[in-house]
């Protein structure tokens, strides 16, 4: 019976949906979705790591790390 259980229901974690584009061997995108994984809708977080004079530089669409963003146009986007 739950009512006795010792359950604790918000210590468990879901896994987040995650996608990574290898576009070169200096150049990698991450996108990371909390509600699904449809990479046409807008609910992702996308970040771009790219090596600049031997230093990995860590960037997001416009500078933004909001779940809003679409996977799919991931190289469309201006990232700082």
């Amino acid at each position: 019976m739950l009512e006795n259980s010792n359950i604790n229901l918000q210590a468990i974690n879901i896994e987040p949906h995650i996608l990574i584009l290898e576009l070169s061997s200096t150049e990698y995108y991450i996108g990371t979705s909390k509600s699904f994984s449809d990479p046409a809708k807008s609910n992702w977080r996308i970040k771009r790591i790219v090596r600049i004079s031997g230093v990995w530089n860590f960037q997001y669409p416009n500078g933004d790390q909001d779940f809003k963003f679409i996977w799919d146009d991931k190289l469309l986007y201006s990232y700082k």
